[in-house]
């Protein structure tokens, strides 16, 4: 490929990047605020509780906080993984599962840029969520979870949910807004293509196409217009010929 070419696709893409950057403030302010939440509560959730396996109670009987350094997946599950790979080979596969996960939803989140804000915090809660596994996998080579709920003492789900995070639950509540955008509220032609404009830029540019198909009408007018005045220029001037032929031959008849 030409190097030129390759540079200026290259200052397009990126121009296009920053303009689709500009415009998903909301959906950029959720992952960020997902991730940053994320983090901090693990961050003092390691400084405040002594140890894994320790308990901080919150809300008797319900809410607990307790630290938990989980290498399987979302809820302390690996779906058997560990047996087979080990815990390395775990990490290894979610590592490499949750890289193309996110780049899928980034690239959902941008076909849907024009789509209804529930898809685009839907899949922006997503984000934010996998991300904040991510760093943990990458970085602390283990996830820290710390939230535990309990079921006032009774023995459903074993006595209580499984250990849970931020990210978790952003992750979670992010595929139930989806889930319930799609069933009930998604329509095929609400999928938009090109960049979101702001509500002034999609008036003009509606009052500029407004304006493009008033001028070409008017312009189609005049065409219409002058073939009409042309044509009937035509006709007189034929008929005019017509007669000056007649009376030519009816004075060389006369003069006969």
């Amino acid at each position: 490929m030409n190097p030129t070419a390759a540079k200026n696709k290259l200052i397009k893409a990126l121009d296009g990047a920053k303009r689709y950057i500009s415009l998903a403030r909301v959906e950029l302010l959720v992952v960020i605020g997902v991730l940053f939440i994320d983090l901090f509560t693990k961050f003092l959730a390691v400084r405040l509780i002594a140890a894994e396996y320790e308990s901080v109670q919150v809300i008797p009987n319900f809410l607990y906080f307790t630290l938990i350094f989980n290498t399987k997946a979302a809820f302390g599950s690996a779906f058997g993984l560990e047996n087979i790979l080990g815990d390395a080979g775990v990490r290894a596969v979610f590592l490499v599962v949750t890289t193309i996960a996110t780049a899928a939803f980034c690239v959902f989140l941008y076909v849907f840029r024009k789509g209804h804000i529930l898809s685009r915090l839907a899949l922006a809660l997503i984000i934010g969520g996998a991300l904040g596994n991510f760093y943990d996998r990458l970085f602390l080579g283990k996830v820290r979870d710390f939230v535990e709920i309990v079921w006032f003492g009774t023995d459903f789900m074993g006595g209580s949910f499984a250990v849970f995070n931020m990210a978790d639950s952003a992750l979670v509540i992010g595929v139930i807004i989806f889930a319930v955008y799609f069933i009930f509220m998604y329509k095929p032609n609400a999928l938009f293509v090109g960049p979101r404009l702001p509500a002034d830029a999609q008036a003009a540019s509606g009052s500029a196409a407004q304006a493009d198909t008033g001028t070409d009408a008017a312009q189609a007018q005049a065409k219409t217009d002058t073939d009409a005045a042309q044509a009937g220029t035509d006709t007189d001037a034929a008929q005019a010929a017509k007669n000056g032929s007649e009376n030519t031959a009816r004075g060389s008849g006369g003069d006969g």
